[in-house]
């Protein structure tokens, strides 16, 4: 299976749950990721499953993974296994107010997965991946769990 990771991260954060990834699918397929602003669009023509990873900012995807999906055609997905990751604050016990403004504005992955949906993927499968709003570096055990992720997608 060939694979395409395309990322954005702002933080490095994103970037290391791409890296898991790649890390893990490249064991037994075709595997590259890719930051968004390295893609062109011809580089999604022979590609089996695309995987869009964003950071998750005021509850939207960078501007990048937007101009990104805004840019390729509204079939370019159709046919091909599609997912999407993001990462986000955790909702910590001791700031109700960031527990708060992450409901409001929800997280990256479920636009991701709607503007892939417009432009021809019929089932995205999509994950959140966190990050501790304390020490604001990625929970425990979130890599591990990002490549248990990843081959789900291939199983």
């Amino acid at each position: 299976m060939n694979i395409l990771i395309i990322f954005d991260s702002l933080y490095g954060h994103t970037e290391k749950v791409a890296h898991a990834m790649q890390e893990e699918l490249s064991k037994d397929h075709e595997a590259r990721m890719e930051h968004v602003l390295n893609i062109g669009l011809s580089d999604l023509a022979y590609v089996d499953l695309v995987i869009i990873g964003s950071p998750t900012h005021g509850g939207y995807e960078t501007e990048d993974i937007k101009v990104f999906l805004d840019g390729i055609s509204d079939n370019a997905l159709r046919g091909k296994r599609t997912a999407a990751f993001d990462t986000s604050v955790v909702k910590e016990k001791q700031n109700p107010i960031l527990g708060k403004i992450i409901d409001w504005f929800g997280h990256a992955v479920n636009r991701v997965e709607g503007e892939m949906i417009e432009k021809g993927a019929t089932d995205v499968q999509k994950e959140s991946f966190l990050v501790d709003g304390t020490t604001e570096m990625l929970k425990e055990g979130e890599l591990e769990r990002a490549k248990a992720w990843a081959r789900e997608l291939v199983g």
